[in-house]
């Protein structure tokens, strides 16, 4: 995995916490580790599609959760409820967005997944490829975990790679184009 798609998560994940949460988060440092793994209190997984592919998951302690609801909703929370994990998942979300734009910005153009939460300690979890980056922060709110699994998309069997701009006269030319058909010219 390229250090590049990591660090599009370091500063979103410290800019949207201080932004919405009003206190500064602190990187602790980044590791790899394999790719399955159990889950947190709450766990946030947001899908990543387009010139690359993967997840990111998010994970957050229960008093951190319930910290940052509160802190988001402006309200104190004592139990989890549809809202507060809403809340989690919504600041997933916009660090991801970020990100997806710091990504967009260094030529990979992706789309993100609607959140899904998982709260359940111990869940066991394991992403598709190889091994995930595991970067890790903390504030007085609570710990931060994020979890990259990233990798560049193929190209999507239209003769087109990564990085190709389908232009008029690309897509044209490939269309008038022999086809091939098990390797063999029709």
């Amino acid at each position: 995995m390229k250090e590049e798609y990591v660090n599009a998560f370091l500063a979103p994940a410290q800019m949207v916490w201080e932004k919405e949460l009003r206190c500064p988060l602190k990187f602790v440092g980044a590791k790899v580790i394999p790719n399955q793994f159990a889950t947190a209190d709450i766990t946030v997984i947001i899908g990543i599609s387009g010139d690359l592919e993967g997840n990111v998951l998010y994970g957050f302690g229960k008093g951190t959760g319930l910290a940052l609801a509160g802190r988001m909703m402006g309200e104190t929370i004592a139990e989890h409820n549809d809202l507060s994990l809403s809340a989690v998942g919504e600041l997933a979300n916009m660090i991801t967005g970020n990100a997806a734009t710091q990504l967009a910005n260094a030529g990979y153009s992706c789309t993100i997944s609607p959140p899904i939460m998982i709260e359940m300690d111990g869940s066991r979890i394991a992403t598709v490829g190889g091994t995930q980056i595991l970067a890790a922060f903390n504030s007085e709110l609570g710990d931060l975990t994020i979890r990259i699994s990233l990798k560049e998309s193929q190209g999507m069997g239209n003769g087109f790679n990564k990085g190709d701009k389908c232009t008029r006269r690309k897509l044209l030319a490939r269309l008038s184009s022999p086809l091939k058909v098990f390797g063999k010219k029709s």
